[in-house]
């Protein structure tokens, strides 16, 4: 399949995978890093930042916004250029999510969490990283991101045989009132 191809295959699945998901985006009239969809928690429990989450709890699961990301990738050419647009990417995002976690519709949810490649350094915005303990989840998990990474980024091939360790999947999780306290700006610095 040619890079172009493989391209656009990949995007008409991120538009499926949405709608059937049902994740939407955190503001409908701007782009953002994330996506969310409220969700029954199936996995195994885990405890975040004093919530434990359990087997059919209410949680909010984040998503990366792909599309956004294979833009990102086509348009820097350097790893530090990625680097800096994926860190001012998320320092955006994250006061728009803390005021969507406030929404009556997640009000019943405690915990955020993903699953995710993107884990390096994730600490410094309030998410914890753990493990994934299921190990056919893990490789179902891997080998899905990796042909996500395949697809929006040409480097990708490179990457996966150079740096394995890089591109473990991990689960990402944080407290919903610890994202809120750490990210919503203050009265006076929202944005309207």
């Amino acid at each position: 399949m040619t890079p172009w191809l493989h391209y656009h295959a990949f995007l008409a699945f991120e538009w499926v995978f949405r709608h059937v998901a049902r994740v939407r985006p955190l503001d409908p009239a701007h782009r953002h890093l994330f996506l969310i969809a409220r969700r029954t928690y199936l996995g195994r429990p885990f405890t975040v930042d004093g919530v434990s989450v359990k087997p059919f709890d209410q949680v909010v699961e984040l998503h990366l916004n792909n599309t956004l990301l294979a833009e990102l990738l086509r348009e820097e050419k350097s790893p530090v250029s990625v680097a800096l647009r994926l860190l001012e990417e998320t320092r955006r995002s994250l006061p728009v999510l803390a005021s969507v976690l406030q929404e009556t519709r997640y009000a019943s949810a405690q915990a955020v969490y993903g699953i995710t490649f993107v884990h390096r350094h994730i600490s410094r915005f309030g998410f914890t990283v753990l493990p994934l303990r299921s190990r056919w989840l893990r490789r179902l998990v891997g080998w899905h991101l990796r042909h996500v990474l395949r697809a929006v980024n040409p480097r990708a091939g490179e990457l996966l045989l150079t740096r394995p360790d890089d591109f473990e999947p991990k689960l990402v999780a944080a407290g919903k009132q610890r994202l809120i306290r750490l990210h919503l700006p203050t009265q006076t610095e929202r944005i309207p």
